[in-house]
């Protein structure tokens, strides 16, 4: 007898897997078909995407941190001493 109330959901993870199996097989044959410098050439492209750029990318937004960090420290001083500037009337 067939299920009348299958779970929901199901189908669309069915076809997920078997969409993520043909794209691993995909994948799979074109690593079968590259040479070992174009292998190699990937395997370093992938390794730069994964840690150097990402690296990259948080130290500037470090740097830019600081560097918003210091610039409202500065703002404040800078009030205070158009202040004190100022003579007394």
């Amino acid at each position: 007898m067939k299920d009348l109330n299958s779970a929901p959901g199901s189908t669309s993870f069915s076809a997920f897997w078997s969409e993520l199996c043909a794209y691993t097989r995909q994948g799979m044959a074109a690593l079968r078909a590259m040479s070992w410098p174009m292998l190699l050439a990937c395997c370093l492209g992938l390794a730069f995407v994964i840690t150097i750029l990402p690296l990259a990318i948080m130290l500037f937004a470090l740097v830019m941190l600081l560097k918003w960090a210091s610039n409202s420290d500065d703002a404040g001083a800078d009030q205070k001493a158009a202040d004190s500037q100022q003579s007394p009337q």
